[in-house]
């Protein structure tokens, strides 16, 4: 008996004996592969919300043994917290490629990782590889990675690969099985904790349907598949209870509103007119498929689907101090279910058909995807500009402009575009992520005070400039006392045909940008 027999798979119909030649996926894989990470090869910065911020971290991290002017104003903390995989990756990449390349790798690895596990596991379910899981080609691209979950979408990826692997060792040495999966545990745990909960649902609900299948009620039988699938996440529940995480377990709050919201980010990109057509005809060529009955899932999805789904409408929207914590599962859900459906091509007269018509529909989404990048990194790379004329070893101080009008896509293209400032002028920004229980990066005392710790919104230039006579009341803030605590400002959201010096006794324009404004702050006579 065969692994893909023993999970209880049906007999294959008579046109599923023969496999798609694998040479000829081979190659298909590597097209689409080669197209997704193709804007990533002339984007000198991805235009991803949060990533900025991430990428200056990570460059911190490894500066800080020979940066005088970092390690003046950060430290590394290490702790077992459960949102570190680019904060590893990236820091060992750097030496080799240089900064902005070595994070753009680890966005290639995060898009290849969400291609490719799908695959895998079709191929342990079904004992035979397809072409068809390169739909997910056109869904890697979204807005969730237009958010910046880099460490999450990382660990979906992983999570596909990771149940591939359980399938695969079914009815194998149960001790090998039990190692695989604490090694995948102990890799998920690193890149986020939402990453691992997907994958130990997705094993529950897979192993749920095997026992169901399979009718094994014998307490022994149940006791010992209980300890194989429970055993392996122990220890990272340990880990866990004992990181800084475990004390923004506090931190927790459930929405009713959103969940929808999440689907529509899952699919869109940057516009209803692209987005629109595109899923209009996803949705024919799946009623095609469905109609021709060349479209089936496998039983086990089923389970998959149903447990997940019930998870992400019960999730928190804010869970251990991350947000989306509910959303972001929807991007699991779409990949992890994807490796459960299977299409049969063989049955179309020109199979080859579908694969053109996936590779012009990912081309498609890959040319939005450029054309809407190269327009976003605009402002983006003159941000970069702005900040390399300011001193080295500088303290920047981030603030908002109280009315913008530039869009929400320039907006968050920039939100977090200042921390570049680390990487360019080895400079301490206000708004780097140094939150701990979060990130094992922490401002030295001294500066603790100075700078974002509780992972807050940017404040407003007004607020900052009251703050610059008498601290606000109801409490001390990083931007009391700023004109002495930083050597410049940066606003953003500012209109560069409309934005005055907002105090030009304390500050003076170095650069108005499209969407921000540099000042250097005077400081006052000794």
């Amino acid at each position: 008996m065969t692994a893909t027999q023993s999970i209880g798979r049906t007999a294959p119909l008579p046109a599923e004996k023969k496999s798609e030649h694998p040479l000829a996926v081979v190659w298909q894989t590597g097209l689409v592969a080669a197209l997704i990470v193709l804007p990533l090869i002339y984007t000198l910065v991805p235009p991803l919300e949060d990533y900025p911020n991430h990428l200056a971290r990570t460059f911190a991290l490894s500066s800080l043994p020979g940066n005088a002017f970092l390690s003046r104003f950060y430290e590394t903390e290490w702790a077992a917290i459960p949102n570190l995989i680019m904060d590893l990756v990236v820091p060992l990449l750097t030496p080799l490629f240089g900064i902005y390349a070595a994070g753009r790798t680890f966005i290639g690895m995060t898009l290849l990782l969400m291609l490719l596990g799908p695959m895998l596991l079709q191929r342990a379910l079904y004992g035979r590889w397809s072409a068809w899981p390169l739909v997910g080609g056109l869904f890697v691209y979204n807005g969730f990675l237009f958010v910046g979950l880099m460490n999450y979408l990382f660990g979906v990826g992983l999570a596909v690969f990771g149940l591939a692997a359980w399938i695969a060792l079914s009815g194998r040495n149960t001790l090998l099985k039990a190692f695989v999966s604490l090694v995948f545990c102990a890799a998920l745990y690193v890149c986020h904790l939402s990453a691992l909960g997907l994958y130990g649902l997705g094993l529950a609900s897979f192993e749920a349907w095997r026992l169901w299948t399979q009718k094994s009620w014998r307490p022994s039988a149940l006791i010992g598949r209980a300890l194989v699938l429970a055993l392996p996440f122990l220890p990272f529940l340990y880990l866990l209870v004992k990181s800084p995480t475990w004390g923004l377990s506090h931190d927790f709050d459930w929405q009713s509103q959103g969940k929808l919201e999440a689907v529509t980010m899952m699919v869109s990109v940057y516009s209803d007119l692209t987005d629109i057509p595109f899923l209009v005809l996803l949705a024919a060529a799946v009623y095609f498929g469905v109609h021709r009955k060349l479209v089936r899932i496998h039983p086990a999805g089923v389970v998959v689907a149903i447990v997940l789904s019930a998870a992400f409408l019960a999730m928190p929207r804010l869970a251990f101090g991350s947000w989306m914590a509910d959303q972001r599962l929807v991007i699991g859900i779409f990949f992890m279910t994807l490796g459960f459906i299977s299409v049969d091509l063989r049955k179309l007269e020109h199979n080859h058909a579908f694969f053109v018509i996936c590779l012009v529909a990912v081309a498609f989404r890959v040319v939005d995807v450029s054309v809407n990048w190269a327009a976003i990194s605009q402002p983006l790379m003159e941000l970069r500009s702005a900040v390399r004329s300011m001193a080295p070893g500088s303290r920047l101080l981030v603030a908002q402009a109280d009315e913008t009008d530039q869009g929400r896509v320039i907006e968050a293209a920039l939100a977090h575009a200042p921390n570049l400032a680390v990487i360019e002028r080895s400079a301490l920004v206000s708004r780097l992520f140094v939150v701990p229980g979060k990130q094992i990066l922490h401002a030295r005392p001294g500066f603790r005070e100075h700078v974002d710790t509780e992972d807050g919104d940017t404040p407003t230039v007004s607020r900052i400039l009251t703050a610059s006579d008498e601290p606000e009341p109801g409490g001390a803030h990083y931007w009391d006392n700023w004109p002495e605590n930083y050597d410049y400002l940066i606003v953003l959201g500012t209109n560069p045909d409309e934005s005055a010096n907002p105090d030009p006794d304390q500050l003076r324009l170095v650069h108005n940008g499209r969407a921000f404004q540099l000042y250097r702050i005077r400081k006052p006579a000794p």
